[in-house]
């Protein structure tokens, strides 16, 4: 076997290795859909938490404009 031949054979096998250990790894594509599905899942969070919050503040309101039609 000649050198070249032996080098081209190792080549041939860390291709082969390099591409099997590496195709559990996240691709830009696999990110870009996680980061797309986290943010609409945060955007949906923010907007239960924006009504609980304005639900809150109108009751607020509501508690205190009784406290004081009940004081005079």
């Amino acid at each position: 076997m000649s050198t070249l031949e032996s080098l081209d054979t190792r080549a041939t096998v860390l291709e082969t290795e390099f591409r099997t250990e590496l195709r559990h790894l996240a691709t830009k594509a696999d990110l870009a859909n996680l980061r797309a599905e986290f943010m609409g899942e945060l955007k949906a969070i923010e907007n239960r938490l924006m009504l609980r919050l304005g639900g809150l503040f109108i009751a607020g309101i509501g508690v205190a404009v009784a406290i004081l039609k009940l004081w005079q």
